[in-house]
Formats: structure tokens, sequence, C-alpha cells
């Protein structure tokens, strides 16, 4: 019985030990709020690649279909398609969403 007794003090000890420790964790950050502003796309080819600031966003028509919302700031903007000469840009994104149209040119045979 003994065992028994010392068995669960150290488990309250331990369990303390735990709370006294997370009570001086720092709290977590608040969350920003959505973001208003982002970029829809328009062009062709429908599934040519968008990537923003080298993170993959989808292609021009789902792009086109379903805005990406972004947090105000410059991106740097890629859209490629296997036979078309890629499009870059560096885009600033404001409080609203905007339209960009791409119209990639097919590289001659």
């Amino acid at each position: 019985m003994t065992k028994t007794r010392r068995g669960r003090g150290i488990g309250w000890v331990v369990a303390l030990a735990g709370l006294s420790w997370c009570a001086g964790c720092p709290t977590p950050p608040e969350r920003l709020p959505p973001p208003s502003g982002g970029l829809t796309f328009a062009g062709a080819p429908a599934e040519a690649l968008v990537t923003i600031d080298e993170s993959l966003a989808g292609t021009l028509g789902q792009l086109g279909e379903h805005p990406i919302h972004l947090q105000p700031g410059t991106y740097r903007v890629q859209v490629a398609a296997p036979g078309h000469f890629a499009w870059y840009d560096e885009l600033v994104v404001g409080e609203v969403v905007e339209t960009v149209t791409v119209e990639l040119r097919p590289v001659p045979e």
C-alpha cells in the first residue's frame, strides 16, 4: 500500500510541475482578420499554373472562378504552361480583389 500512495504522490508532483511550467507560457498571438484584397485571374490557357511568391496557387481557370485572398503587399507572380512562354510580374495587392488578365503566347515550333 505504501508503493501505491508514493506512486500517486509522484503523479501529482509531475502534474503540478507541468501546470506551473505552462502558466508561464506566452498567450497565442491574435489572429489577423481575413484579407479583403486579393487576385483573380483571366486568360489562357486555363490549365496554366499560377505561382505566387514561389508557392503554387492554382491554375488560371481555378483562380478565375475562385480568387485568392492575400494580405496587402507586393507579390511575385508567375504563370506558366507547357509549350508557352512564361509570364512574370510583381503585383501590388491592396484592399480589393483585382483581376489580372494573362494570355500566354505559344512557343513557335
